[in-house]
């Protein structure tokens, strides 16, 4: 599982009356069960979503969520090693530092909620000492000491465009892997095939009506087609977007004759983003095969080009951790975490 935006689910818990705390991995010592950055929201009923241990420890989370949430407190634990919970040991004698944060707004929520439906990134800092909370955009902003920053990004999307089983097939796998899955084909079946998985198709009428402007760095574009003349104008326009996965389907003899025809087009180095044959090798043989090789090379592409973009000042690190949250700026060409 990714590591989600728990901010949606801060805003639902709000919409029905609970008062909610929004927790927070901020340190680790060793190996971490989840990645620095990954959030939990809880409510005052004991209601949560989210995890933080893989499961061992999320009880404990829960119950010093809610009495933060009575005492009105923000509070930060520390779970594994060092920990005053003795019962509690994680994976590879691990330990982590979480911030349980009861005091945000749910304007600052609703702001960054509003800028991740706007295909935005956003960030949030936090003060560990005073709670204070300020939304930032700017990626170059420095992070102050005694600050943690946390990256939501935009939700991933699978834009898929071509016909037949295998495009239903990936367009179900991305839906249920969590990612925003658009469906672009000229064919009927192809259509009512994705209607039936309850996903959204739209026909394709012509090869030029992509819009490069609409293709985002959160965006996976893969080519489904057996007859490739719709190629040509789609992977034209897909070069010039900031799509982070580019595929399309066929032999290798195929993708040479597609290479050679981007560039009879004047394209040059740029058409070295495409993969292809698409998918990584596992031997697939049916569409739900296919799909997977697919979705697996879309989710190394997208974990080698990015990192956790999250920081905490080293001067406000838990005295038992051993590293503090990594920052890098989620610019569009190496962006991150969803």
């Amino acid at each position: 599982m990714c590591i989600r935006d728990r901010i949606t689910d801060f805003i639902a818990y709000r919409e029905d009356g609970q008062r909610v705390a929004l927790v927070t991995l901020i340190g680790n010592t060793g190996s971490s069960p989840r990645p620095l950055g990954s959030q939990m929201v809880v409510s005052e009923c004991g209601r949560s979503v989210g995890y933080l241990t893989g499961g061992c420890a999320e009880s404990v989370i829960v119950s010093e969520a809610v009495a933060a949430l009575e005492a009105q407190a923000n509070r930060q634990i520390r779970l594994g090693v060092g920990s005053p919970y003795m019962d509690i040991q994680l994976p590879c004698g691990a330990g982590i530092d979480i911030y349980i944060d009861v005091t945000l707004c749910d304007e600052t929520a609703r702001q960054i909620n509003s800028y991740l439906r706007s295909r935005t990134p956003v960030a949030l800092d936090t003060c560990l000492e005073t709670g204070r909370h300020q939304t930032v955009i700017n990626h170059d902003q420095p992070v102050n000491n005694g600050v943690f920053r946390r990256w939501y990004l935009p939700r991933r999307r699978l834009l898929i465009i071509g016909k037949g089983p295998n495009t239903a097939a990936l367009a179900s796998l991305g839906a249920a892997t969590d990612y925003e899955v658009d469906v672009l084909s000229p064919d009927r079946k192809t259509r009512e095939d994705c209607y039936s998985e309850g996903i959204e198709a739209s026909a394709l009428t012509s090869p030029e009506v992509i819009d490069a402007a609409q293709v985002d760095a959160w965006t996976a574009a893969v080519l489904l087609f057996h007859e490739h003349d719709w190629e040509p104008a789609i992977l034209k326009a897909l070069l010039t977007s900031d799509c982070f996965y580019i595929g399309a389907l066929g032999s290798r003899s195929t993708h040479e004759d597609r290479i050679c025809q981007l560039e009879g087009l004047g394209l040059g180095k740029e058409v070295d983003r495409i993969h292809g044959p698409v998918g990584l090798d596992i031997k697939a043989m049916t569409p739900t095969e296919i799909a997977i090789s697919i979705l697996a090379e879309i989710t190394f592409a997208y974990r080698s080009e990015n990192s956790l973009p999250s920081l905490m000042s080293r001067r406000s690190c838990s005295s038992h951790a051993s590293s503090c949250l990594l920052y890098t700026s989620p610019s569009p060409r190496d962006a991150t975490l969803s």
